[in-house]
């Protein structure tokens, strides 16, 4: 009898064992559960965004006005990678985004092919991607937002032709070759100087958007003793540079220069009659306008490309540029 009782007794406490068990699964099926719902950002847009290079003062302007931009919607998450002008490193950046599954990403490629197959990746998955800016050399299903690169070739070189009177020889400073601006930049270039055969290109080199190369190139060309009348440049940041490098050799005011982009510098060295043209890029037009798509498209609407003309400013007009890029 006493064998029957430790028995049934043995039993009971097996069964509240496994019961206690089976509550205790069932809570953290429960809690796992739950902590998977509150993973998910409550409404939270997260935009991924990947930048050539941040050292590079146009760049920088667009860093700022998306960051200004995404001030005014607060379930906006901006995450910002500097590619530091690598596109192998922006490559990463990409597949990083992809990864974490960002509802969208904004694209400012430093190589218009490099980065096509982590373009079509990303919409593959069902991230759409706006390309800011510059832009890649196929059309993949990205939406663009930024200047016609080919009309500020155009425009610059319009202006150097006119200021040269249809005769001279010009130097030329190019972006990093391979990339689309630099491409369609030059494209414009070319279009224009073509019509006149008494202008030569006597220089013609990459200083990769970078002042300081540009300088350096800028000296050697000036040391060679070869007469150079005008100086293109495809952005600002080389005009500079190399700008010092003609103040530096005593021949301020005896070549003409323009370069690209309207950075506060150059709006500076126009007014102060250092430089002779740029032309003015609408960074926060295109920043703006970039996450105002970005946030679109991640809802499921349908967004349109964003084309903002450039413009030429000179001595004549640059004081009403200073407000169209600078935050109040």
């Amino acid at each position: 009898m006493r064998g029957l009782k430790t028995i049934v007794l043995f039993v009971m406490i097996v069964g509240i064992f496994i019961l206690l068990l089976g509550c205790k699964i069932s809570n953290k099926k429960t809690a796992l559960e739950s902590t998977k719902d509150t993973d998910t950002p409550n409404n939270k847009i997260v935009i991924g965004i990947t930048l050539q290079d941040i050292s590079n003062e146009f760049i920088t302007m667009l860093n700022d006005a998306l960051q200004e931009k995404a001030k005014g919607y607060p379930d906006v998450e901006l995450i910002i990678n500097d590619a530091e002008a690598k596109p192998d490193k922006q490559v990463a950046q990409m597949e990083s985004f992809i990864t974490q599954r960002v509802n969208a990403i904004i694209l400012n490629p430093i190589d218009a092919n490099a980065l096509i197959p982590s373009v079509e990746s990303a919409i593959k998955s069902g991230i759409p991607v706006i390309t800011m800016s510059s832009d890649i050399s196929k059309d993949v299903g990205q939406v663009w937002s930024g200047s016609e690169n080919y009309y500020a070739g155009k425009i610059e070189a319009e202006y150097i032709v006119k200021k040269l009177k249809g005769k001279g020889n010009i130097a030329i400073l190019r972006g990093p070759i391979g990339h689309l601006a630099e491409i369609d930049r030059y494209k414009g270039y070319i279009d224009i100087l073509e019509q006149y055969p008494s202008i030569s290109i006597v220089y013609d080199q990459t200083a990769n958007w970078q002042r300081e190369q540009a300088m350096a190139i800028m000296e050697n060309w000036l040391q060679s003793g070869k007469q150079i009348d005008a100086v293109l440049s495809q952005n600002d940041a080389m005009m500079l540079g190399a700008l010092k490098a003609i103040e530096d050799s005593g021949k301020q005011g005896k070549i003409i220069t323009a370069g690209i982009d309207a950075i506060e510098e150059a709006l500076d060295a126009i007014k102060g009659g250092r430089l002779d043209a740029t032309c003015f890029q609408d960074s926060k037009g295109q920043a703006f306008a970039a996450v105002e798509m970005a946030i679109k498209a991640s809802k499921g609407e349908k967004i349109q490309a964003n084309i903002i003309p450039f413009e030429l400013v000179t001595k004549n007009n640059v004081n009403s540029y200073y407000d169209r890029i600078r935050f109040k």
